[in-house]
């Protein structure tokens, strides 16, 4: 610390304890930077490192002594195809993924039912493992237990179907040591179960993926079963429907005299059917022949019927007219050379005549014939329009009983298509029992593990180390929040608003006994003590340039802080200079400066130079270790608190004051009494103790606030009993103490 900085701390510091108006709340405490969180993993660094030790030291005796279990692992697989090699889409449609549908499977696969299967088929319940109570030291307890001899075995509680607890306890320790776990977006489980013996876990775990197949089909031939009583019981039922459906068909035609045909139509309906399509052909063929009469009659009036197909097409007349035409020409030959009147002419006409009266009368009997058609037809017509009007007459009394037969006829149709139905479904599904096959089948029998799955050794002892590490840092951190006091100068600073002269390091006690920490200042001028001793005097003495405290007032907040080592500390480091100084006990109800001092037994002391029984001079005590004088307390006053307020305290200060250079007096704490309040009156300077680390930071700010308040000149604070290792990482890190020490010779 340079004089410079001295100097500017005791600047702030006498302006502060001579404002009497400052009466404002000390700051709180900052919250902790990265710097702080290194320097506590630093500073608690063995507490950190005894808890991985401890933590990994409990898990190693922990793993050595777990039983280790192997691991055996089945995979099944769920197959959706249809079996069906009429459907070739079925048999190579692709695999859905349900994910409801796995968890579903994994549930039957982790279900007590099922594991019930598997502890009766492997016995699993006489396993030792499974079921502690079978070991014979269990059964031996147990004979003796006066609460088993009256207790019902295990074949008498299931013939009552109660349950039977120690079978019920072993499938829930098995089902424990079961898990299944579905692979990715496939359809397949795995299927693991732990054991001690690794050939007993392959074996179980390929017991309940054959019992899981298995449970399968037996649900798959429940439901069959089931189905083909239920369809059973329904076919009879329909069967019995559809008889009486047709029995009331039957009944209804032989009340209602109603015929059908084998098709199910009325004779009546078929007969009306039947004539009507007769009797189209006969009115088409009726209006064919009146036409083709017509014609040949409106021809024959014309006289010129025989240009008709129906004639021409008749080859009688077509020999006519041929032996006409042929007898026209021989008459026209016979004209150009005989004249018309030759007997040969004559007799040709003659013979003309003749063929086209044999012409005319065959003409005449094709009229006769097509108006004989038209007369049949149309009396063919009227029998059959005669016909249809007496089967409608006898259809029309059936038309409103055939309403009703249709009715019935429905029903009955229903009934058989519904038994039928039924009784197809039947017929498939007793087809189907015989060859059942499981949705899920085992693609990976469980091999015998050769490693033991649990416990990791390595892994847990590894995660050993992560999991000490945080609770050490717990504990550090934890620790760290509960330590209340003071652990830097700045620190201290920045709450108490008032400069540290010093940190005065720890004297720690060697194999020859105790240490005084107040002889290290005369056996060991240049220790880091000693050089912290002298740095709190010049940092008082500097508080003040223009004039420099010569009364000096130490104090703390509490007993046990190092008040008293401080000022017979400061007072010999002085007068090893050569200069005169003295050093008051002033602590009338704890005198504590002789016994630091090494003084053994004084006669006289304040007591007797204040009550002026004694001279001062006798009253004064040489130092053993230096040249100082000592004004010791060997006897404690009745009413410390009036000494201190007499005016011969303050005769006794001032009269010190012109004999020696520096006064310092050790006063009594502040928080307990107000003796150091009133002695701070008196001295030029007040310089506070505050015991590193275990001074409470409100002790200290209240203590500091009592000083403010009675307008003491507070000249810094001393932090005393400062930890070498913790302290030299909160101050200036571990690096740049080693830098520091060289210049010190502890």
């Amino acid at each position: 610390m340079t004089i410079q900085n001295v100097q500017n701390n005791a600047l702030v510091a006498e302006k502060y304890a001579l404002d009497a108006s400052s009466d404002a709340q000390l700051p709180e405490h900052a919250g902790l930077s990265l710097v702080d969180l290194l320097r506590i993993i630093r500073v608690r660094q063995k507490i950190i490192l005894g808890a991985v030790a401890l933590v990994m030291a409990l898990a190693t005796i922990i793993v050595m002594e777990m039983t280790p279990l192997y691991t055996a692992t089945a995979v099944v697989m769920l197959d959706q195809r249809k079996h069906n090699l009429e459907d070739t889409a079925a048999v190579l449609s692709g695999l859905q993924v349900d994910q409801s549908t796995i968890q579903n499977q994994i549930q039957i696969l982790t279900s007590y039912e099922l594991m019930g299967r598997v502890v009766d088929k492997l016995q699993l319940d006489r396993d030792a493992e499974f079921n502690p109570k079978v070991s014979p030291l269990s059964q031996f307890f147990n004979s003796l237990n006066p609460l088993h001899w009256f207790s019902a075995s295990k074949e008498q509680k299931a013939a009552l179907g109660g349950m039977d607890p120690e079978r019920s306890a072993v499938i829930r320790r098995l089902l424990s040591h079961e898990t299944v776990n579905p692979i990715g977006a496939s359809t397949a489980m795995k299927v693991s179960f732990e054991a001690e013996n690794p050939v007993k876990a392959a074996q179980i775990a390929g017991a309940i993926a054959n019992a899981y197949v298995e449970d399968q089909l037996e649900a798959k031939f429940q439901a069959t079963q089931k189905a083909t009583l239920w369809l059973s019981s329904r076919i009879s039922e329909l069967s019995k429907k559809a008889q009486l459906a047709d029995a009331a068909v039957q009944q209804y035609k032989a009340e209602h005299n109603i015929t059908t045909t084998a098709n199910g139509v009325s004779v009546v309906e078929q007969q009306i059917a039947d004539i009507n399509a007769q009797l189209v052909v006969a009115r088409a063929q009726l209006a064919e022949k009146q036409a083709s009469y017509s014609r040949l009659a409106a021809l024959a009036r014309e006289g010129r019927a025989a240009d008709s197909a129906q004639v021409l097409a008749s080859p009688l007349i077509s020999n006519l007219r041929s032996q006409e035409t042929q007898l026209t020409n021989e008459m026209a030959n016979l004209s150009t050379r005989y004249g018309s009147r030759h007997p040969k002419i004559l007799d040709m006409q003659a013979q003309k005549a003749n063929l086209e009266a044999k012409i005319g009368e065959e003409v005449q009997r094709f009229v006769d014939a097509a108006k004989n058609d038209a007369d049949v037809a149309s009396t063919h017509v009227a029998s059959l329009e005669a016909s249809l009007k007496d089967a409608e007459n006898r259809g029309a009394g059936q038309n409103q009983a055939s309403v009703q037969l249709t009715a019935l006829q429905s029903a009955a149709s229903s009934a058989r298509a519904m038994y039928e139905a039924f009784l197809g479904r039947l017929n498939q599904t007793q087809g189907q029992e015989g060859i059942q096959t499981p949705d899920a089948r085992i693609i990976s029998y469980p091999e015998i593990p050769l490693s033991p799955s649990s416990p990791k050794k390595a892994l847990s002892i590894g995660l050993s180390i992560p999991i000490g590490l945080i609770i050490g840092l717990i504990l550090a951190f934890t620790l760290e929040r509960f330590e209340l006091g003071f652990r830097t100068a700045s620190e201290t600073e920045a709450m108490l608003r008032v400069p540290v002269l010093s940190t005065i390091p720890e004297v720690v006690s060697q194999q020859d006994g105790l240490i005084n920490p107040a002889d290290l200042i005369m056996d060991k001028p240049l220790s880091s003590y000693a050089e912290a001793v002298r740095g709190a005097h010049l940092g008082v003495t500097l508080s003040n340039v223009d004039k420099p405290p010569r009364v000096i007032l130490i104090t703390s907040s509490g007993p046990g802080e190092g008040k008293s080592t401080m000022a017979v500390s400061m007072a010999r480091a002085v007068a090893r200079n050569g200069v005169k100084t003295v050093v008051i006990d002033g602590d009338l109800r704890r005198p504590r400066v002789a016994a630091v001092a090494g003084l053994e037994n004084p006669a006289k002391g304040i007591v007797d130079a204040l009550a002026g029984t004694a001279p001062l001079d006798e009253c004064l005590h040489k130092d053993p270790r230096s040249e100082a004088r000592i004004l010791p307390c060997p006897v404690i006053p009745p009413s410390p608190a009036d000494l201190v307020t007499s005016r011969a305290m303050e005769n006794l200060i001032q009269q010190l004051r012109s004999q020696f250079d520096y006064v310092f007096i050790d006063s009594s704490p502040l928080l307990p009494v107000n003796d150091g309040k009133l002695l701070s009156l008196l001295a030029d300077a007040v310089l506070l103790v505050i015991r590193w680390e275990k001074t409470p930071r409100d002790a200290a700010i209240t203590t500091m606030r009592s000083l403010i308040d009675v307008r003491a000149r507070v000249a810094g604070v001393v932090l005393t009993r400062a930890d070498h290792e913790r302290f030299r990482y909160y101050s200036y890190g571990y690096q740049n103490y080693y830098n520091y020490g060289k210049y010190y010779s502890d």
